[in-house]
């Protein structure tokens, strides 16, 4: 939402001819865009990528500091640095950005849980792939559960071969 909000305002300026001369850049900023590199990693980007990302956080403070905590955070997960949580928690609670300070809170109201997440290196993989794949003949199945179809399926599977339903 800060993203977003920002960018608003860019657009805004532009239209009124007040865009300052920084933002000019081959790379446009949509707020789905500028989340997206973001998100991405600094060795992956291309250096127009880079410098629209610094030119947008030079100009505005709260997105510098998204930028960080983006990072910061990013690094904890890929890294499993649970350890660093305690300190990127007061960080984010001090940031002065709404949506860090709920961010923060709610990751605070399971801290034991989510420390376990960053450190440990055992997960629930296996078992999301089998709800998956139940999910998926779930819903295969949807509207073809009836009675004709248990016949079939109890008659298909006795020893006898006879359709002991009917």
């Amino acid at each position: 939402m800060t993203v977003e909000r920002f960018l608003l305002g860019l657009c805004d300026l532009e239209k009124q001819g007040q865009l300052p001369a920084t933002l000019a850049a081959p790379v446009e900023l949509t707020p789905h865009r500028t989340v997206g590199l973001l998100l991405k990693r600094t060795e992956e980007r291309t250096p127009e990528e880079t410098q629209a990302l610094l030119r947008v956080s030079q100009i505005h403070p709260d997105l510098a500091r998204t930028r960080l905590l983006m990072q910061q955070f990013q690094q904890m997960l890929r890294e499993r640095r649970g350890e660093e949580l305690d300190a990127w928690l007061e960080m984010a609670m001090h940031s002065g950005i709404c949506e860090w300070r709920a961010f923060a809170r709610k990751l605070h109201q399971d801290h034991a849980a989510v420390v376990a997440g960053l450190t440990l290196t055992w997960n629930n993989g296996p078992v999301e792939g089998h709800i998956n794949r139940l999910t998926f003949v779930k819903r295969g199945m949807s509207g073809r559960a009836n009675f004709d179809l248990l016949r079939f399926l109890w008659g298909h599977y006795q020893p006898s071969g006879k359709d002991s339903l009917s």
